[in-house]
């Protein structure tokens, strides 16, 4: 409800508008009055009202003056200015003050409850323009994020995670987009990012956003597809760029464990080289070589006690020799993969 100040020099006009107000059940409140321009400052001060309604001619302050020295304290305020027939110019100069509306003389039911209902109108109107710049903003703070975290997904070469946040914004764009064509803007800008990123990232222009293509899709669904085939190659090319890049670790460790296979070392030690979790270390390699590290790393240690123990080194010496401190150690586990102890497989070569 608007909280509402009356001045007027004439009591039957400030009592007529408090009268209608009540009556017609407006919706304000009138919360002060004055009959004159130094007495109705204090009362817009003290009580800083949504309305105002005032006589142009007033004593002590005139009603256009006393409307430039409230609106510097009250700069939101709506001005109402009631004129005679006579002060019709007048009344209409005083709209260049921000002044909302004049009543012309007499004061009618009518002329009140029309400009009440003006200002209501003009209020619904800006809280609603209020609404739709605070729900802008938020949904910019919200796409900004989610488009920061998609770029990083692609620098970081994280396929499911660049689809997902793909997916986020479609779902995102499609809670604030107002209609299709402005559901097709905001995609269109989002994938244009993200491909722009992925090119600048890998100089590679296979992959591109035609914006003629785009132009002919008539709705979020068929947007939305032509987005997903493009997001598709793209983490194809993510993904391939990873299995090339896990080829390329393993490789790498394969290469150090045939270098390093008789030395003390685990899997701690192996992930240490390529700045690796060991866990995920553990999955990827296994999922290279199709066993795990250890076994791997024990068939080959094996693989080489049998070629030492035909040369003639002795059982002591390979043991050793392949990186088993623990002779007895060394014997059980040659017995369980090749079936018979060393010394026997050694005398089976005689």
């Amino acid at each position: 409800m608007h909280r509402l100040v009356v001045i007027d020099d004439e009591y039957i006009v400030v009592e007529g508008i408090k009268a209608i107000i009540q009556r017609e059940k407006l919706n304000c409140e009138v919360v002060g009055f004055a009959y004159d321009g130094i007495e109705a400052l204090e009362v817009i001060r003290r009580e800083r009202p949504d309305i105002v309604i005032t006589d142009i001619r007033i004593p002590g302050l005139d009603g256009l003056s006393l409307i430039e020295e409230a609106k510097e304290f009250l700069p939101d305020t709506s001005f109402i200015v009631i004129s005679g027939y006579t002060e019709f110019e007048y009344a209409r100069r005083a709209l260049t003050l921000g002044v909302k509306s004049y009543i012309d003389k007499p004061v009618t039911i009518e002329k009140v409850s029309e400009v009440i209902s003006m200002i209501d109108t003009e209020n619904e109107r800006k809280e609603e323009k209020e609404k739709e710049r605070d729900a802008a903003r938020k949904y910019r703070t919200a796409l900004e994020g989610r488009t920061e975290l998609m770029i990083c997904s692609i620098l970081d070469e994280k396929a499911g995670e660049f689809a997902d946040a793909v997916e986020e914004n479609l779902r995102l764009i499609g809670s604030y987009a107002s209609d299709i064509d402005v559901y097709k803007k905001e995609a269109y800008r989002m994938i244009c990012v993200a491909v722009e990123v992925f090119v600048d990232q890998r100089s590679d222009r296979r992959i591109h956003v035609s914006y003629s293509e785009f132009e002919k899709c008539e709705n979020e669904e068929q947007i939305a597809g032509y987005i997903r085939e493009l997001v598709k190659q793209m983490t194809e090319v993510l993904e391939s760029r990873k299995t090339a890049s896990s080829h390329r670790i393993i490789s790498r460790l394969l290469e150090y464990i045939d270098s390093h296979y008789n030395e003390d070392f685990g899997l701690n030690e192996l992930a240490e080289q390529v700045s690796l979790n060991p866990a995920y270390l553990s999955i990827l390699f296994k999922s290279e070589v199709g066993m795990s590290f250890v076994k791997y790393l024990t068939g080959m240690r094996i693989e080489k006690a049998k070629g030492y123990l035909l040369d003639g080194h002795k059982v002591a010496e390979v043991s050793e020799m392949v990186g088993y401190n623990n002779y007895r150690y060394f014997c059980d586990i040659f017995k369980k993969h090749v079936g018979v102890t060393p010394s026997e497989f050694k005398g089976m070569k005689k």
